[in-house]
Order: C-alpha cells, then structure tokens, then sequence
C-alpha cells in the first residue's frame, strides 16, 4: 500500500501537469493559490506518511526523503500557474511532508491501514473535486479542459479508489494469528 500510494500521488501530478499547463487561466488568483496549496498539502502529506511508515526509525531521513519528493510534485501541481503557484504549492508541501513522516513514524501498527486508507481517499477526492471545479468553470468559458479523456479518468478514479479499499482490507487481515488447534482424533486401541 505504500508504494501505490507514492506511485498514486506522482502519476497523478504528472497528469495533472500534463493535461493543465496550457489550460489553466492564471489571471484567477484564488484559484490559483487554491488549487497548488490543496493537492500540494494532501499529496505531501500522503507521500510523507508513506515514507514514515517505511522508514518509521529513522525520521531524519523519512522526513527529509519526504519533503525532496513532495517538491518534484509540487513543481508538477504549480507550474501551470506560474512562479506563484509553485510557490505555494511547495510551501505547502514542506509543511505536509514534515506532518505526514512525522504522523507514520508515531502511528500504532493497528491504525497504519486505517490511516493510509483514509490520506489516499483524501488525496482522490481533493484531486477530483479541483478537475471537477475546474472543468465546470472552463464549461462556462466555453472551452473544453479536459477534452475527449473525462470518462478515462472517473475509470481509473473509481479504480484507484476500489483498489486502495482492496488493498486496504488486504492488509488488515492478519493471516499470521495463530488458528485453533483441532484435536487430533484418534482410535483407542485397548487390548483386551
């Protein structure tokens, strides 16, 4: 689960790079403080409970780690908007970062899938809702943002939220407990 989650978060920024430098109106500036500082603080925040979980005694490091990741997909999240946006994106992901390795180095073993779940959920959800938000507003425009590729991407969102439920509850069940032992059956043989 942990490296679908840092897999997740990359490919999402790449394609949210991709599919908005040239689309995005830069002039809106609420818009464009919220959208870098959204997915730059969830996506932070999961990649550094993803790598604090991996690395959970060695915080330094994970945190570290953490933050020069985050800021690849910071850049990714703000470049659309310009100086600004990276700005604020990276800002906000240094401070997620931080909080997301320091919460997976102290989180108990029975709350790591609950918590890995619930950043990735998060994580989904704020990145549809700006696609959404987004789209609607270039609807009104009366230009088209996202094209031909709306129903591939609620395929692989619905996707990515069946699998990190699957996987979620995979991880959860503890095959290592110990079964009940079953007696073993045997004859009595008596002799007479």
């Amino acid at each position: 689960m942990l490296i679908f989650s840092l897999l997740m978060v990359i490919s999402y920024s790449i394609y949210f790079f991709l599919t908005s430098r040239k689309n995005f109106d830069k002039t809106n500036s609420s818009v464009a403080r919220c959208i870098p500082m959204l997915l730059g603080m969830t996506g932070s925040v999961t990649i550094g409970l993803a790598i604090g979980l991996w690395m959970p005694d060695r915080l330094a490091f994970a945190t570290v780690f953490s933050i020069v990741i985050s800021a690849i997909a910071a850049i990714l999240i703000g470049h659309p908007f310009g100086i600004n946006g990276i700005v604020e994106a990276a800002a906000s992901s240094f401070m997620g970062a931080m909080m997301g390795a320091m919460l997976g180095v102290m989180l108990a073993s029975s709350e790591i899938v609950f918590m890995m779940f619930t950043m990735n959920f998060l994580y989904l959800i704020s990145f549809y809702l700006i696609l959404l938000m987004k789209t609607n507003e270039s609807l009104s425009k009366k230009q088209i943002v996202f094209k031909s590729k709306k129903a591939p991407f609620y395929l692989a969102f619905s996707f990515n939220l069946f699998l990190i439920g699957a996987i979620g509850l995979v991880e959860s069940i503890d095959f290592d407990a110990p079964q009940p032992e079953k007696e073993m059956m045997t004859p009595n043989h008596q002799s007479h």
